[in-house]
């Protein structure tokens, strides 16, 4: 039983470390102009790739996804996220279409404005887990690109 409690607890813990993460501020301009050798970066950096290729190549719903999503859901859509292993229920699979709700009650599971629901609302307040915790701060266009970016995780 003290095992139980212990997974229930480290799944608490790194769902609400989840939840907690921010997206960058923008930094503030600096009150003197330094000078433009210091601001240029290294010919090197600037060739760097993008630390998010996934996060580039969707668009803003990829960006939204990796920010919320990804560390229950993983980065595939699969369920298999960093947190999934200590989560019961088990994330849904977006890449097999495992949606579980029809939050817009028309019959069809897992539409974009389903997906759109259950991401502001949470999955509690459509009959499903606590677990998949609302994300109220979302604009109306982020959940519709983080929507429609699910959708396109499914592949078969």
């Amino acid at each position: 039983m003290n095992a139980r409690w212990l997974v229930a607890t480290l799944a608490a813990v790194l769902v609400t470390a989840a939840c907690s993460k921010k997206e960058a501020e923008p930094a503030t301009a600096p009150e003197a102009a330094a000078p433009a050798a210091e601001t240029q970066p290294a010919p090197a950096e600037a060739a760097a790739p993008a630390a998010e290729p996934v996060a580039a190549a969707g668009g803003a719903g990829a960006t939204a996804y990796q920010t919320y999503c990804v560390t229950c859901h993983g980065a595939s859509g699969k369920g298999d996220g960093v947190a999934a292993a200590g989560l019961n229920p088990k994330p849904a699979d977006f890449s097999v279409g495992a949606f579980k709700y029809d939050a817009n009650g028309n019959g069809v599971k897992g539409e974009v404005d389903d997906i759109k629901a259950i991401v502001h609302d949470g999955a509690a307040k459509h009959g499903g887990s606590p677990l998949m915790a609302p994300w109220p701060m979302l604009s109306a266009d982020q959940l519709q690109a983080v929507a429609e970016y699910v959708r396109s995780l499914q592949t078969g």
